[in-house]
């Protein structure tokens, strides 16, 4: 039974976070630029591939759940793929995979994915290709992973750790220690390079919400009340934006702004 890595979606977009992971760790930003830039073209909401993306992580992420439950949701899933344009998704793999050799390397496609088995099984149960006896047998392989309770992975912490010790760093340095939300915040954004962004994107919500709140009841004048001006507008500009560190940066202040405005009270 063959896997074809470049025309597994999930594969692909999984060997990409690697690559940023990769780049931020190793503090060099013009990769980590591409590499985004690579990401946000292909796997915008707008895309087959993003679509595609969604129905691997559909399966993915569901771990835990009886034999019954997991079969109805690959059912579920694979009406849905079925009715994906399967053209569309053909062309937008060559251009990303096109895209990957000529803007970073080939050897994007060589970094190591902790789910690689998992992510092909599921390649192999949807792929025309595969010999129904084939699907089969991987439709239970994925039936079992989907009952089974996740492991933890100690690439993906280890990864976690060495980037919190960097980041945290450099945001010690400019704020002389850490605020307990801020310390959140640098968490989740690390996570997000490993978990599609979910954690982070739902702290978000509601940490910008919080922000919105405070500063719109605050009345200062000043210095602080030309911040609290801005602050609003700020945050309307993130919806919908693939968050990076500049914007990170960006909430953190915000953070320290409304910690100061709680401090005045």
């Amino acid at each position: 039974m063959n896997h074809n890595k470049r025309r597994n979606t999930a594969f692909l977009y999984e060997a990409l976070v690697r690559e940023l992971t990769k780049s931020v760790v190793n503090k060099d930003e013009q990769r980590k630029t591409a590499v985004m830039a690579v990401m946000k073209e292909f796997f915008n909401n707008q895309t087959t591939l993003k679509k595609d993306l969604n129905l691997y992580t559909e399966i993915i992420e569901t771990r835990g759940v009886n034999k019954k439950a997991a079969e109805k949701i690959i059912g579920y899933v694979r009406k849905e793929r079925d009715a994906l344009n399967s053209k569309k998704l053909f062309e937008e793999q060559t251009r990303l995979i096109n895209k990957i050799h000529n803007t970073l390397s080939e050897e994007v496609l060589s970094n190591f994915v902790p789910n690689y088995k998992a992510l092909a099984s599921i390649y192999q149960m949807f792929s025309p290709n595969t010999k129904i006896k084939n699907k089969v047998l991987m439709e239970n392989i994925v039936i079992q992973y989907m009952s089974s309770q996740p492991q933890q992975v100690t690439e993906q912490k280890r990864i976690n750790n060495a980037t919190m010790r960097i980041f945290s760093s450099k945001f010690n340095n400019q704020y002389n220690g850490l605020l307990e939300e801020q310390r959140i915040l640098l968490s989740k954004y690390i996570s997000s390079f490993t978990d599609n962004g979910l954690e982070l994107k739902i702290y978000l919500n509601d940490e910008l919400s919080r922000i919105k709140e405070t500063v719109s009841k605050a009345n200062f004048e000043g210095d602080i009340g030309e911040k609290i001006n801005k602050v609003t507008s700020i945050i309307d500009n993130f919806k919908d934006e693939l968050i990076n560190e500049e914007m990170l940066k960006q909430i953190m202040k915000m953070q320290q702004l409304v910690s100061e405005i709680g401090t005045d009270d």
